[in-house]
């Protein structure tokens, strides 16, 4: 445990989840809100991720695999061990934001970065990987945003986070740009922490 929370304090929960993978799952919460008129449409993404962080000196990481389901406003996202057993499940609704982890009691707050910060001693940037995943800002300002020839984002610094869109997936003219690779990289505390994703349906 001493180890898992160490992780956890230098911002690699995903590393500590993965490490404990002999614990109970967590199935996923029935208050997972379908979206209501008007709402976007319903995006499923799986893939992979990896992180890596250094404190005092020492390089640390970890990887496992993802799964991000959005219905509008409502994002869940299920962080899944190598062997595939669901270990952790964040539930984002407006004004509201449940961590849940394996045999213990769900915790909420009006924020999941909020929550996450709480709970995990770290902030994973949910909220705004809820837009950057469609390859465009999240809401409120932006540092700076570089864009290739043909418009898509390549770089994004908001909310304390670089954002690079290393790889996209091919789509038809006129449709929506899709993510196949993204890393974020943040300092916090003086302790670097990177994590790429990598979608892979």
């Amino acid at each position: 445990m001493t180890t898992r929370r160490s992780l956890l304090r230098a911002g690699l929960v995903l590393g500590a989840l993965a490490a404990v993978s002999g614990c109970a799952s967590v199935t996923p919460g029935a208050g997972f809100a379908p979206a209501g008129a008007g709402a976007d449409r319903t995006i499923e993404l799986r893939g992979r991720f990896s992180a890596r962080t250094e404190r005092n000196g020492r390089e640390e990481g970890a990887h496992g695999n993802f799964v991000w389901l959005q219905r509008g406003d409502s994002v869940q996202l299920s962080l899944v061990s190598p062997l595939g057993q669901t270990l952790a499940i964040v539930t984002a609704l407006p004004g509201e934001a449940t961590l849940e982890l394996p045999n213990q009691a769900p915790r909420s707050a009006p924020e999941v970065d909020m929550l996450m910060q709480q709970a995990l001693g770290f902030s994973l940037p949910v909220s705004g990987m809820r837009d950057w995943l469609q390859a465009r800002p999240a809401p409120g300002p932006v540092v700076r945003a570089e864009r290739d020839a043909t418009g898509r984002l390549t770089q994004l610094e908001q909310h304390g986070w670089t954002v690079r869109f290393q790889e996209y997936r091919e789509t038809s003219a006129g449709d929506t740009p899709r993510v196949r690779r993204m890393d974020l990289a943040r300092t916090l505390d003086g302790e670097p922490l990177s994590v790429r994703l990598v979608v892979d349906e």
